[in-house]
């Protein structure tokens, strides 16, 4: 294949990645459409189905980076369950986050590409979102010493964390914008779970 040849397709490609993105963010990826999408991507359904077998492989190329860095994070934080810090400490922390460039694994979850994992109702991705969303669950009751991760103030835990990041990628386009909210909510959440858990 000649490389102007190469290039064209990747360039195609990447189209529909981009016109299927919005659509799934716009629609969800279970109401969207093929024939939208191929539109919007300037080219025909069934060149669409050249480069991809079905819309859940488009969605697979969506979703890989962003599930990578979940990962990251998962590795990078949520196992690093070596030391458990006091609330004073926590706090002191919280007052020094001003910057998310010091807090790499944070980056990873301002990702407009979550949303459309946040809203899946089928496909293989929603174990992998579920497998997160657990060892999350486990972290938050370590920091919070509780013995069961499943227990209802867990559950409404992890949901305002999730609201969170749903609102700062739907609300705020703007990277730098993004990462002041997400510092202003995550505060907000951390030191009210710092309260709560001296109390518990």
């Amino acid at each position: 294949m000649r490389g102007e040849e190469y290039a064209d397709q990747k360039n195609i490609r990447e189209e529909i990645r981009k016109a299927a993105q919005k659509e799934f963010l716009l629609h969800g990826y279970e109401a969207a459409s093929m024939r939208v999408i191929a539109k919007k991507a300037n080219t025909t359904l069934g060149n669409i189905y050249h480069y991809f077998p079905n819309k859940e492989a488009i969605l697979s190329e969506i979703l890989e980076e962003p599930l990578e860095k979940l990962s990251k994070l998962v590795e990078g934080h949520l196992e690093l369950q070596v030391k458990a810090y006091t609330m004073d400490e926590l706090l002191d922390a919280l007052k020094e986050m001003n910057d998310l460039s010091n807090y790499e694994e944070f980056q990873y979850v301002l990702d407009e590409r979550l949303l459309i994992l946040f809203e899946l109702r089928t496909t293989r991705f929603i174990e992998a979102r579920e497998a997160f969303v657990k060892k999350f669950k486990n972290h938050m009751a370590w920091h919070l010493n509780m013995e069961d991760s499943d227990s209802p103030y867990i559950d409404i835990l992890t949901s305002t964390f999730i609201s969170c990041i749903r609102h700062v990628l739907l609300e705020h386009k703007d990277s730098e914008d993004a990462q002041k909210e997400f510092i202003k909510v995550f505060k907000m959440l951390c030191t009210g779970l710092a309260v709560n858990a001296e109390k518990l």
